[in-house]
């Protein structure tokens, strides 16, 4: 989104004044140098070689591209992977697998041997010494324009260089892959590959025939609104080209590098040499001539092989970029057992991972992303919340809970990117939403007959609801996602930060953020008046059920995250300037905050304690922790706010005793952030300690969290620690920014983070001082204030 014109913000609250007492000296802050040397020490460095591609290095481009990178057995192989590679019946699936065999092999097992990922720059550099004394190195990175992978390698003496492409989807399969879509396997069809004499082309065209959506359509009654379906699968072809100068096809061959078996087709170079250079172009594009995509790939080849200089000068500089826009580095200089340090590195590392995104159509799915490998053997599982089964119909396209989009999980890829100012990686998330918003819209009218937005918890691609867990007149099936449809509230929201952190323009979210709230008026007025005759209670309020209150309850009255957000997305858009949104807008939401329900309360041990809904049913999901969300993302109570904080605190002390294990910290869990947010110091260590150091670490790229609840690499999981992370330095409400809410005194911390208004806080506190602290623009240092009364003044 480019924004037309930039939003001016009135604040409601009045502001306390603050004389920042500690020095603001440029000279104390983080140097390009000094910048570059600690994100070169989080750097991972591995010395062996690896068992499986479980113990791969991701590496990141854009739009959605990467690599996992391994070394086994003397061969350099790596999965290539784009978010858009969605088949028939709507599953991500990988490019495909590459292998690089040298001969006399500088990486034979018996060598010494280094695989570094220098995050810096977005490389994966690769060298080793044979016994023999052969030297090799493989560098790999992408151009940040566009997605083209190079791979250079190089030797001490002439070497011959094999360069491979393999598939296990080379015929027609039943394969497990978790597709919410269908039952048990799904009937995968293969992809095509042609040898030419010095490339490998292949791809996978979607059969029209066979979409999944059109099944969604018929069950779900959905025909007549079909027209709204935003389908990105219809007319997709996805595959790529791999060739190199002085290569010469070579034949193919049945292969099993992995658990899989399937095809590999051999490019060998012409004669030996000390240097080769190859180049990989994916093109993912829905197109209906097969003829035209070859011949774009063809082109696009072409382009790639001749601008290698200006696209390693151009990706150098957008990373750097990247990496001064924000950054978090604890206990510098520590030793790497130092768990606060690895707190730091891992932040980073996911951050890194996270980044691959730049300029996508699409989020990544939150059991996976991108970075998925074969399933790993069972003694790297530590944290699952099933059991641990390997099947030999398990491909590197699996993942557990496969194509759904759960938006309760959806949402942590998203929210991070407000505190490091990764407003681009946010765009994706909302893109979503706004982008299927006429089918939600559809979905209301045609099961309901009324306006409104009716986002469902599971997503399909397509923004229908995933087919097994669908019925055919508008709610779900099983009882604890039945009507779970409050996401969709915090994606409106959300979609208001982004405007209010960036001063990107709110308009192009205006039509989703209300059509969310006016399924809620328009739906619910409804159901009152179905039941009772009137629209509102006695009182003049809505009504809000039935409904779910997150998984945690069923049949639910006024669950807290759906009045916490109605309120939070109310206020919000009443607070704009009178000239930036449409008069008709701001009327209708002044009549709706009139009628929006209250925070309800109750008594447990004699303490005052939030409410999860004012009536609820019985328990199905008790890791749910719903009235937590007043804390945030709503932010109604918090640190620097007398109103509710203490409530919020007996709340978490007085869980009752079969909802305590809504206290843990992996997946998806939000309380590291929750912690931060009420002060908690003690809580937000413990759980950022374990949610982000090594300590549940199971592979060897220690940000490949998971699997959790979900799949390997688990981004809730990362996202959920970066919110955390960052909230226990900085927590912005409206324009009051309370620096070290919840910071362990003990931990010495360098950052940047952002605020609202395109403000940007950097500090370095060490030993328990504030050594520099620097506020941009020198205008916010007023909404500053430091609330952690450990930290000593600094200027005793």
């Amino acid at each position: 989104m480019k924004a037309s014109t930039k939003l001016k913000w009135i604040e409601l609250l009045c502001f306390l004044s603050l004389t920042l007492q500690c020095p603001v000296s440029k000279a104390q802050g983080l140097t390009d140098a000094d910048l570059k040397k600690q994100l070169t020490a989080y750097n991972p460095v591995w010395i062996q070689q690896s068992k499986s591609s479980a113990e791969s290095m991701p590496l990141s481009g854009s739009k959605g591209n990467g690599l996992n990178v391994w070394v086994q057995n003397g061969d350099i192989y790596f999965y290539l992977a784009n978010n858009e590679c969605y088949d028939e019946n709507a599953d991500l699936l990988k490019l495909g697998c590459f292998r690089l065999h040298l001969n006399p092999n500088p990486f034979e097992t018996e060598g010494t041997f280094k695989q570094e990922l220098d995050i810096y720059t977005s490389r994966i550099i690769i060298t080793s010494t044979s016994k023999n004394g052969i030297k090799g190195k493989v560098s790999l990175w992408f151009d940040i324009r566009q997605p083209v992978v190079y791979a250079q390698v190089e030797s001490s003496q002439p070497i011959s260089l094999k360069a491979s492409f393999a598939t296990w989807r080379d015929k027609v399969d039943s394969v497990g892959l978790g597709n919410y879509n269908l039952g048990g396997y799904s009937c995968v069809l293969p992809d095509k590959v042609e040898q030419g004499k010095n490339n490998i082309v292949w791809f996978h065209q979607n059969d029209n025939t066979r979409l999944i959506v059109d099944k969604l359509i018929k069950k779900q009654q959905f025909d007549k609104f079909s027209n709204r379906i935003h389908d990105v699968a219809r007319n997709l072809i996805f595959g790529g080209m791999l060739s190199g100068k002085d290569m010469i096809a070579d034949g193919v061959e049945t292969v099993k590098w992995q658990s899989w078996s399937g095809k590999a087709w051999h490019l060998t170079s012409t004669h030996p040499a000390t240097s080769f250079n190859l180049t990989i172009v994916p093109l993912i594009k829905q197109e209906t001539d097969i003829q035209k995509w070859k011949s774009e790939l063809t082109t696009r080849y072409n382009k790639a092989t001749q601008q290698i200089k200006q696209a390693e000068d151009e990706s150098k500089k957008w990373w750097s970029a990247f990496w001064h826009r924000s950054y978090i580095f604890i206990n510098m200089g520590a030793d790497p057992t130092d768990q606060g340090w690895q707190v730091g590195k891992n932040y980073q590392l996911f951050r890194y991972m996270w980044a691959c995104n730049k300029d996508g159509r699409l989020p990544l799915k939150f059991n996976g992303g991108i970075f998925t490998t074969d399933p790993p053997a069972p003694e790297y599982i530590k944290h699952f919340s099933a059991t641990y089964k390997i099947s030999d119909k398990t491909t590197p396209d699996y993942r557990r809970w496969g194509n759904l989009f759960m938006a309760q999980n959806q949402r942590l890829i998203g929210w991070p990117g407000l505190a490091s100012g990764d407003f681009d990686l946010m765009l994706p998330s909302l893109q979503f939403y706004t982008e299927r918003l006429p089918v939600a819209e559809a979905r209301s009218k045609a099961y309901w007959g009324h306006e409104g937005a009716a986002f469902s918890e599971p997503l399909d691609l397509s923004g229908l609801p995933v087919n097994r867990l669908a019925t055919t007149n508008g709610p779900m099936n099983p009882a604890h996602l039945k009507y779970h449809l409050s996401m969709q509230i915090e994606f409106a929201y959300m979609a208001i930060q982004l405007a209010r952190y960036s001063r990107q323009d709110i308009n192009p979210y205006l039509p989703f953020i209300e059509s969310v709230v006016r399924f809620y008026d328009q739906h619910y007025k409804m159901e009152n008046k179905n039941r009772t005759g009137t629209e509102y209670n006695k009182n003049g309020k809505l009504v809000l059920y039935p409904l779910n209150s997150l998984e945690l309850y069923s049949e639910a009255t006024n669950p807290v995250e759906v009045v916490a957000g109605l309120k939070r997305v109310t206020e919000e858009i009443l607070s704009l300037p009178i000239q930036s949104i449409p008069a008709s807008t701001r009327s209708y939401f002044e009549s709706v905050s009139k009628h929006l329900p209250d925070v309800e309360y109750e008594t447990r041990n004699k303490k005052t304690v939030i409410k999860p809904a004012k009536l609820y049913d019985k328990i199905y999901n008790a890791t749910d922790f719903p009235e937590m969300y007043t804390v945030w993302p709503y932010g109604l109570y918090h640190v620097g706010k007398k109103e509710g904080l203490q409530e919020a605190n007996n709340t978490w002390e007085n869980l009752p005793e079969n909802r305590k294990s809504a206290l843990q910290f992996w997946s998806w869990m939000c309380t590291p952030i929750y912690a931060a947010i009420m002060g908690r110091t003690d809580d937000a260590k413990r759980l950022i300690i374990e949610k982000l150091s090594d300590k549940n670490s199971n592979l060897k790229f220690t940000a490949f969290f998971g699997p959790g609840h979900d799949w390997i690499p688990d981004h809730n999981w990362g996202g959920s620690g970066m919110i955390g992370l960052q909230n226990m330095l900085l927590y912005n409400d409206n324009m009051q920014m309370y620096l070290f809410p919840a910071w362990p005194k003990e931990w010495n911390v360098m950052f940047k983070l952002h605020g609202l208004n395109q403000t940007t806080i950097e500090c370095n506190y060490q030993n328990k001082k504030v050594v520099h602290l620097n506020i941009t623009p020198n205008a916010r240092k007023k909404d500053l204030k430091i609330l952690n009364t450990i930290i000593e003044d600094p200027t005793n």
